[in-house]
């Protein structure tokens, strides 16, 4: 009489793991159609929001943490850019850059001025001017020329109070920009036509 192999599992304990397993499996794969799912569906809330169908200039507004709700935080882009263009954000420039925040009723909880926020805390993103400008610039075709000379106005005027906040050693010789703040400056005003 051979004796059979002992198995510490029986058939049930079989099923049991196999069913634990594909349980797991399926779970991962409905975490993952649900964030898919979710991610449609903050694309077409921006892309009708803005009126822009474009899915790659989409993705990129959502990747710098714009979404419907955040939208007015865009407006603010150009200033956080040049503050940051030499690679510091000055108190001076962050202050002025809330107080324009508030100006346009943004406010604390507010999702746009979380974004704000969030940008003058950790910087502007590496390709964050370039999806504003792509951004701008549908935008922009939308718009008789009255309306791009105003938005363009009101952009380079907050742009350049916020060049000019710091000013040279303590302020002490008037409103000065740098080279860096200069040349974002022109960055800005290119987008315009």
């Amino acid at each position: 009489m051979t004796q059979q192999p002992h198995h510490p599992f029986n058939e049930s304990d079989y099923q049991h793991m196999l069913d634990a397993m594909f349980v797991k499996q399926n779970e991962e794969l409905w975490s993952r159609l649900r964030e898919q799912i979710a991610e449609e569906q903050r694309v077409d809330e921006l892309s009708k929001a803005i009126g822009i169908d474009d899915k790659e200039l989409i993705q990129s507004l959502l990747d710098m943490g714009i979404t419907a709700r955040s939208m007015a935080a865009l407006t603010m882009y150009p200033m956080v850019s040049v503050a940051y263009a030499d690679g510091i954000l000055g108190i001076e420039e962050r202050d002025l850059i809330m107080k324009m925040a508030g100006e346009w009723n943004m406010k604390p909880g507010d999702p746009g001025f979380e974004v704000l926020n969030d940008w003058l805390s950790s910087g502007p993103t590496e390709d964050g001017l370039a999806t504003w400008q792509k951004y701008m610039q549908a935008i922009l075709a939308q718009m008789n020329p009255q309306q791009v000379a105003e938005m363009k106005e009101c952009i380079m005027k907050r742009s350049r109070a916020v060049a000019m906040a710091v000013g040279d050693v303590l302020g002490r010789f008037g409103d000065r920009t740098n080279k860096a703040e200069d040349a974002r400056l022109a960055e800005i005003e290119a987008t315009f036509p």
